[in-house]
């Protein structure tokens, strides 16, 4: 009996062991615990893998598994030349197939482009990243709905980042800002001439006479994006602040101001007078306005230059060393930066991409 009681718990021992062993070397455990990185920003993606199609041709579909796998290996290059060739092939694709061959098409370009803006990123040269990706898709959506298009989207976030500091970002303000200067133009004028708060878009000869407009680069209303400012000027002298200089910012790290800027009139080219103002208050206007009241609204301590807007988007770069400072002013001192008009005839004034850029 004792033999018997022995044997079987050493039989119920060597069973655990067993069980213990199977489940150490179980797959599905083995993936729990060591996840695919590259899976998981797969999964978090909202796109779709790449379809894979039957081409009714065994050498084509070879070609096409071989896209695929240097695709997976991040052979952009090697892989649009694949891609290429089988397009060329397959004249008269049906409607699943076509729309397959794009988005090939997209992941091979837009990994080219990927890996020329990465050159220059790995080496700290975002400007030059930036470049790159903006000759090759100005628009930011040549390959949307590709993985490499994701990651493409997001490089040029950071390169940008890197470059420009945005002083009106038009893009995330958009519709509230339509609403909020609608409701200022329902309610009454009181404190007409005064504008808007520090740093806040307004301002002008009254409260109702600028808004942030949506359209597209097509229609002229905007230059790049959604949204663009669209102001209308008085018929003496009109100002508009753009944004506020924030304490952290040290504007001695950049080198440039970017602005677009459209007239609306075909004959008219009114000049605008851009002022990197220091106290930020609202221009001091001169009795009855006009030369005078301008006059004495730039004698104040600032940076200033003149800029001339046409019947066409002009995409001015200004090197902040040729800005004229009033006074004795430092560029740590600058609160706000500021657009005046001065031309006797009223117009009505695009604006947008207003940044800094860094040399």
């Amino acid at each position: 009996m004792k033999d018997i009681s022995l044997n079987r718990s050493l039989l119920s021992v060597a069973t655990i062991l067993a069980l213990g062993c199977m489940c150490f070397n179980t797959p599905a455990l083995s993936q729990v615990d060591e996840a695919d990185p590259a899976t998981e920003i797969e999964s978090e993606s909202k796109i779709g893998p790449i379809p894979t199609v039957d081409l009714g041709d065994e050498a084509l579909d070879a070609d096409y598994a071989r896209f695929l796998a240097l695709i997976e290996e991040k052979e952009y290059a090697r892989a649009f030349s694949v891609i290429k060739r089988i397009k060329g092939k397959v004249r008269k694709p049906a409607e699943n197939i076509a729309e397959a061959f794009e988005r090939c098409m997209k992941e091979a370009e837009g990994g080219v482009v990927l890996e020329k803006a990465r050159k220059y990123a790995d080496k700290d040269k975002m400007k030059q990243a930036l470049a790159v990706i903006e000759k090759e898709d100005p628009s930011g959506d040549a390959f949307d709905g590709s993985f490499t298009g994701e990651e493409l989207s997001q490089l040029r976030e950071e390169a940008f980042d890197a470059v420009f500091l945005v002083l009106a970002d038009y893009e995330k303000k958009g519709e509230t800002q339509t609403r909020q200067a609608d409701d200022d133009e329902e309610g009454d004028n009181e404190g007409e001439g005064q504008g808007r708060g520090r740093g806040e878009p307004g301002g002008g000869r009254g409260p109702g006479n600028s808004k942030v407009i949506g359209g597209s680069p097509e229609d002229g209303d905007v230059r790049t994006g959604k949204y663009a400012m669209h102001w209308q000027t008085g018929d003496e002298m009109s100002f508009l602040d753009l944004g506020k200089i924030d304490e952290e910012i040290d504007l001695t790290e950049f080198r440039y101001l970017r602005i677009s800027l459209r007239c609306e009139d075909p004959r008219a080219k009114p000049q605008v007078r851009i002022l990197f103002d220091v106290d930020g208050g609202q221009a001091r206007l001169g009795r009855g306005y006009g030369r005078r009241g301008a006059a004495r609204a730039f004698q104040r301590e600032g940076f200033q230059t003149a800029v001339e807007a046409q019947f066409r988007w002009r995409d001015f770069r200004i090197d902040l060393k040729k800005f004229s400072g009033k006074g004795e002013v430092e560029w740590d001192m600058v609160e706000v930066l500021r657009l005046i008009h001065t031309s006797r005839q009223d117009t009505l004034i695009m604006i947008d991409d207003v940044r800094l850029e860094r040399p």
